[in-house]
């Protein structure tokens, strides 16, 4: 009788320890769809980490760009206020001569508000026997791109004739494509009088 007890005992206990064998086998092995979100959970992980980065490298392009941009105004307004302000009339023709810029030396000179100026031909303010004179200088320097001279007479808004000096060259600006010059104006109304007056006296 003991003998069949122990027999039924033991059989009992097998039974449980395979239960338990199959239920820690079932519990660690994951299964395909966990595997795959797994990977699915680093490739993201992955991906956020790569677009941090990237971010973190447009801002960094960002904040140079605000400092070349603030350098570069800066700069400009620099020229501004130097073209605005100088002593000499200047001024800025496209190769038709048309004014696109014009400062205020330029504008008291001509008797003419620079804003009406603008847009303006400048040949419209040389005497016809210095016009070829004025055509030739303006194709001189679009062509050659070198800082060419001449002289010659212009006219102002009250008819008051001036001999001057005009320097022009070409300017070149990779942030605009359309062609301009610069075109300083010296007046040599004065210098002309006096040389007259000597020329007279000499006679």
């Amino acid at each position: 009788m003991k003998r069949k007890k122990e027999k039924s005992e033991s059989k009992t206990i097998n039974k449980s320890k395979k239960k338990i064998l199959t239920k820690t086998k079932t519990t660690s092995t994951n299964k395909p769809g966990d595997i795959e979100n797994l990977e699915n959970l680093e490739s993201v992980q992955k991906l956020v980490h790569l677009l941090q980065v990237h971010q973190i490298e447009l801002e960094h392009q960002n904040q140079e760009l605000r400092i070349t941009q603030e350098e570069l105004e800066v700069s400009r307004n620099k020229y501004v206020n130097l073209f605005d302000f100088s002593p000499i009339p200047y001024f800025t023709l496209d190769p038709e001569g048309i004014i696109r810029e014009v400062n205020l030396s330029a504008s008291k000179l001509f008797g003419i508000d620079r804003n009406k100026l603008i847009g303006k031909q400048f040949i419209t303010f040389v005497p016809v026997d210095d016009r070829d004179v004025f055509n030739s200088f303006l194709k001189t320097i679009f062509s050659l791109s070198v800082k060419h001279s001449c002289e010659l007479k212009i006219i102002n808004k009250d008819k008051h004739l001036f001999h001057v000096q005009l320097d022009g060259l070409k300017l070149d600006d990779t942030l605009e494509l359309d062609l301009k010059c610069q075109v300083g104006l010296i007046d040599l109304t004065e210098f002309k009088r006096i040389e007259d007056s000597l020329k007279k006296s000499n006679e």
